[in-house]
Order: structure tokens, then C-alpha cells, then sequence
């Protein structure tokens, strides 16, 4: 059963509601994704620069995603505790409330290492550009279509539904709004992303 505000609860973990086998597969690929396109933009960085930026960013998503497997694995353990001991109530209760806060922390980990991956795949594709053709108009179109490919989904799709007011939504759009404007401003260059 799944709670009334469509996110999964500890009681709905422990009962095998929302497995945590393709969230884990899903961030140790992701995990795996983040390293190879750091290794690939050290090796030849865009002549524009934003190596630096995009290491940044690409290594906070990683311990993001490695934090999300922690808590995952976490969760995996109580839920074998659940199912395997005799508790008593009050321990239940316990190891319930402490699934909880891993799931609220699990999908803001990993919403933020999709955010930070996200806005990093902006900056390289940008700075790669501009390396190759100059200031083009254009080119800075690049992150703003990605920001709306990114959201069509939010706003008539399926999250829609869940919470497009939750406090991690509205966090997620300032953090890509605030990504926006630094490109904006890289642009006219009024400030250097390095």
C-alpha cells in the first residue's frame, strides 16, 4: 500500500512496496556515467574552460549517488530485519521511522545528483560548443531546450500529480534557473564559468 501523498512510506518499503533494485541499478550506473564524462572532459577540456565547473558539480552528483546506495543498502538491512526477527512493537516502530527518513533523504540524494549531472551536461555541451563555433545566439538556446525537455514531463506528466509545489521541486527549479542565469551571463561575458 502506498501512502496518501503517492511516496513511498517505511511501512510500504518493508512490505516490498517501491523495491530498491533499479533506484540502486539506476545510481550506480549514474554513478558510473558521472566518472567516465569527467575522465573524457579532463582528458581534452573545452578551450572555452568549465573544467572546472563540471568536475565540481559531476563530483558533488557522485557523492550524491554513492550516499543514495549507502542508504539504500541501509534500508535493505532493516527490511531483513523486519522480516527475518521477532520484534516487539516499539523496535517495529523504530526501524519504521528510520525507513522513512531513508526514503525522504534517498530521493532527495538522488534528485540532487540528477540536478547537479543535469546542469554539468549543460555547461559541457555549452563550453564545448563555444570552443568549436564561438559565440553563437544559438548555442546558448542549448541549456534552455534541455531545461524544457527536462520539465515537460513535470508539469502534465505523472509528477504533476505527486507534488510539482514539494519543497524539492521548488529547490530543484532555483538551483536550474540559477545554472541558467550563470550561462546566460558567461554568454555576454559579464562572468567567466571556469
Amino acid at each position: 500500500m502506498v501512502s496518501k501523498n503517492n511516496r513511498t512510506s517505511g511501512a510500504d518499503i518493508a512490505a516490498g512496496v517501491g523495491s530498491s533494485g533499479p533506484v540502486m541499478t539506476a545510481a550506480a550506473a549514474l554513478i558510473g556515467a558521472n566518472l567516465v564524462v569527467v575522465a573524457l572532459a579532463w582528458d581534452s577540456p573545452p578551450i572555452a574552460g568549465g573544467i572546472v565547473t563540471i568536475t565540481f558539480l559531476m563530483m558533488i552528483s557522485f557523492v550524491f549517488f554513492i550516499n543514495v546506495l549507502h542508504q539504500l543498502m541501509r534500508a535493505e538491512l532493516l527490511i531483513s530485519r523486519l522480516r527475518s526477527l521477532k520484534i516487539d512493537e516499539k523496535t517495529k516502530e523504530k526501524i519504521l521511522l528510520e525507513l522513512n527518513q531513508i526514503s525522504k533523504w534517498a530521493r532527495i540524494m538522488h534528485l540532487g545528483g540528477l540536478i547537479f549531472t543535469m546542469v554539468a551536461f549543460w555547461i559541457i555541451s555549452y563550453k564545448y560548443l563555444i570552443s568549436i563555433v564561438g559565440y553563437h545566439f544559438i548555442i546558448l538556446l542549448l541549456p534552455f531546450v534541455l531545461f524544457v525537455i527536462f520539465w515537460i514531463p513535470k508539469l502534465t506528466g505523472v509528477e504533476k500529480e505527486v507534488s510539482i509545489k514539494s519543497r524539492e521541486t521548488v529547490m530543484q527549479l532555483l538551483i536550474e534557473v540559477i545554472f541558467l542565469v550563470l550561462i546566460c551571463l558567461d554568454f555576454v561575458k559579464v562572468i567567466v564559468i571556469f
